[in-house]
């Protein structure tokens, strides 16, 4: 017998268990039954070669510009690739000293080659780069490149011609060369994986193209440059014009580069951190100022200065100078953008700030040096003259103890303080050479004071021994002018021309005259370069006001010591502490200018 399940326990043993029946269909709650107007459609069924398989991976959307990924900040191979910038820029800054025409464009020229590589790769960095494994090997040679222009960099004398110089010039041409080569691999990459995206095609082409080319043309500047020495005989001295190439082959590399993402936006640089990079680069480059400041007031301590009050209002004028070059820059920088040809505009300018910035701010280390050079030549003017007083008088017996007395005052105070890294040797043999032609000429005048040859020989001896000190002191400072100009008192020693001080100081002035043109140019490039990235809400009346401020106060700078309407007031201006005082109170007015407001009284009478 067959029953249905059952409560009663005595049902258990002798009946069929069964499940209870299922609830009338009519009973099951209406959760997903449709209405009676929308009767269940049949199940269809497509063919298999009409199924619409899934999109792989791989492919794109279907859209003709791709949305490539910006970092908001420079990322951590960004900031270490611009510590290699600094350490090569330090370095050359420590190596060659910048004292006449050619020194000058020679250092601009090294400094353009080393910010035009940088920036190639900025412009790379803050649109495409991400974290990868063929991206860390990019940037392992990009590292090696910027070691390459450390190699370069002590022979740097291009258009001068140089005993094996050559080679390091190969060497150079060589890096640049593999420089442009990774770059165009980078790009061609990007472009690989974004080939399927027509809109991009063309532009990335056109970049991968320009940098190979690039690349083939430093080869041929490289074949073109003479071969490095490996005859046994010797280098040969070269001059050539080829260098040039450099210059120009990598200014246009960039111009393309710019300009084909001016053209194209989908490549531009809206949205990147361009201007970071721009502004970090600036900030570090206002730290090596500060490494250079350093240094001069290290050398300052070594040689034994004292640290008086012209010397200490140098060094804080010069401190105050650069953290208003600072707020200058940084008061007006914002992260908005401000229209991509105006940007690239502004991002290129970059590169004369950059080196006015270097400029002026090597030129204020020197300026500290040189007023500590003028203390300390009043104060070995005054002990030559005072053994010269005395020699006057016949205070001594001899010439040996004239020419002993001044190696004593002298040695002591210069001589014995001469840096390591500065060679006196030359020096050093005329001063030896000088004190002994003095004591000769001392006993000629002792036997026989009508003796008018030994009168002069005492007189000329006494001139050179004087000009060689200073100059040497000069040189221990890092105060230096020309060689050919320098005119060490080699001269012969049966010409007694007498030592014209003036004269001498004339030829170290002219070098410090360009540091106000430097500080009035980076003065001037700031303010074209605020008023490009001036916002719109701030294009008004007073802001207009402000740029003018810094950019006459830039002119004013500049024309100091170009305008020379009085020259005895102007070398007397020249040998005074008050240079650097100078530029920093004109620095301090555009800072003021900058923030000044207008007073609430004149607010609330406008608003009546």
């Amino acid at each position: 017998m067959l029953q249905y399940e059952s409560s009663s326990p005595s049902h258990q043993n002798d009946t069929l268990r069964l499940p209870p029946p299922r609830r009338p269909l009519q009973e099951v709650p209406n959760l997903l039954r449709l209405p009676p107007s929308q009767p269940l459609a049949p199940r269809q069924t497509t063919p298999p070669q009409q199924r619409q398989h899934p999109r792989p991976r791989s492919q794109p959307p279907p859209t003709t510009t791709p949305t490539f990924h910006h970092h908001t900040e420079a990322t951590t191979q960004e900031l270490f690739f611009d510590l290699f910038f600094v350490a090569n820029l330090t370095t050359f800054t420590s190596l060659k000293e910048i004292n006449d025409a050619a020194s000058l464009r020679a250092y601009t020229g090294f400094f353009a080659l080393l910010w035009l590589t940088w920036y190639s790769n900025a412009l790379y960095d803050v649109r495409f780069s991400s974290d990868s494994l063929f991206e860390r090997m990019a940037k392992a040679l990009h590292f090696g490149v910027m070691v390459g222009f450390a190699v370069v960099g002590p022979a740097w004398e291009p258009g001068r011609g140089g005993e094996g110089s050559g080679g390091k010039y190969r060497v150079l041409s060589f890096i640049l060369m593999v420089s442009r080569g990774v770059l165009a691999a980078q790009y061609g990459v990007t472009l690989y994986f974004v080939r399927r995206y027509r809109g991009v095609v063309v532009p990335l082409g056109l970049v991968v193209a320009s940098e190979l080319v690039a690349a083939v043309l430093y080869g041929v500047v490289t074949a073109a440059l003479p071969p490095g020495c490996e005859a046994a005989g010797g280098c040969g001295v070269f001059s050539t014009r080829i260098h040039v190439a450099w210059y120009v082959i990598g200014i246009a590399e960039v111009v393309v580069t710019v300009g084909i993402s001016c053209y194209w936006r989908v490549i531009s640089f809206k949205g990147t951190h361009i201007q970071q990079r721009m502004s970090l680069l600036t900030l570090i480059i206002l730290g090596e100022g500060i490494i250079v400041i350093c240094k001069a007031v290290s050398k300052l301590v070594k040689i034994g200065g004292e640290f008086d009050s012209r010397v200490t209002g140098q060094i804080v004028a010069a401190v105050v100078i650069i953290y208003l070059l600072y707020m200058l820059y940084f008061d007006r920088m914002h992260d908005d953008h401000f229209g991509t040809i105006k940007q690239q505009i502004w991002a290129s300018l970059h590169f004369f700030l950059h080196i006015m910035l270097v400029l002026v701010l090597q030129g204020v280390s020197y300026l500290i040096m040189w007023v500590v050079a003028l203390v300390r030549m009043d104060r070995l003017d005054a002990r030559f003259r005072t053994i010269e007083a005395a020699s006057v008088s016949f205070s001594y017996a001899n010439g040996t103890v004239f020419a002993d007395t001044l190696r004593k005052n002298i040695d002591a105070y210069l001589w014995n303080t001469v840096p390591k890294g500065v060679d006196a040797s030359k020096a050093l043999g005329v001063w030896n050479a000088s004190l002994v032609s003095l004591a000769q000429g001392y006993d000629g005048v002792v036997g026989d004071r009508g003796n008018m040859s030994a009168v002069g020989l005492v007189r000329q001896s006494l001139n050179t021994a004087e000009s060689v000190a200073i100059q040497t002191m000069f040189d221990s400072l890092g105060v230096s002018v020309p060689k050919d100009e320098a005119g060490y008192a080699m001269a012969k020693l049966d010409k007694a021309a007498a030592f014209d001080k003036m004269d001498l100081l004339g030829k170290y002035e002219k070098r410090f005259e360009l540091v106000f043109d430097y500080a009035g140019l980076a003065l001037t490039l700031m303010a074209c370069i605020a008023f490009l990235s001036l916002q719109q809400e701030k294009r008004h009346l007073r802001e207009y006001l402000r740029l003018l401020v810094m950019l006459v106060t830039g002119f004013t700078i500049c024309l100091i010591c170009l305008v020379g309407t009085n020259k005895k007031e102007q070398k007397m201006y020249m040998e005074s502490a008050w240079m650097l005082p100078t530029i920093c109170i004109l620095f301090f007015l555009c800072v003021v200018a900058r923030h000044i407001r207008r007073p609430k009284w004149m607010k609330r009478n406008k608003a009546e």
